[in-house]
């Protein structure tokens, strides 16, 4: 069994793939302006149930690392409409390079995602 993830950060969107099915689609927040997510491939190569931020002092439950800075996959607050105003072009909002999901599909992608998951972000042209 072969699984990745994929973020579009033009859709604000996170695909997970389970051998090249998509399992799961959901909305996500990616980083604002000042605070961007890497585009490129990873790995998850950490996974935190509950899990507090040093940096930030803001909690991030589900979380699972794919940068050595820092940047997870993990639970996010007002997901849906913050991913729309992203989605429209405003950037001044998000996270600090993070890529947050509602509560209930950040459990569920770190239950069946494992570690060393493939974690691949692009950043793609807007839907039309």
């Amino acid at each position: 069994m072969r699984k990745n993830i994929e973020v579009d950060l033009g859709q604000q969107v996170l695909f997970a793939y389970d051998n090249d099915k998509k399992a799961y689609e959901f909305d996500c927040v990616s980083g604002d302006k000042e605070h961007p997510t890497n585009v490129g491939t990873f790995s998850i190569f950490r996974k935190e149930r509950k899990y507090r931020s040093k940096k930030y002092n803001v909690q991030m439950d589900y979380a699972m690392f794919f940068t050595t800075d820092g940047k997870a996959i993990h639970q996010g607050y007002a997901v849906g409409p913050l991913s729309y105003i992203k989605f429209v072009g405003i950037d001044t909002i998000g996270s600090h390079g993070c890529v947050r999901l509602a509560e209930s599909d950040a459990r569920t992608l770190f239950d069946w995602a494992p570690l060393h998951t493939k974690v691949k972000i692009i950043a793609s042209a807007k839907a039309t």
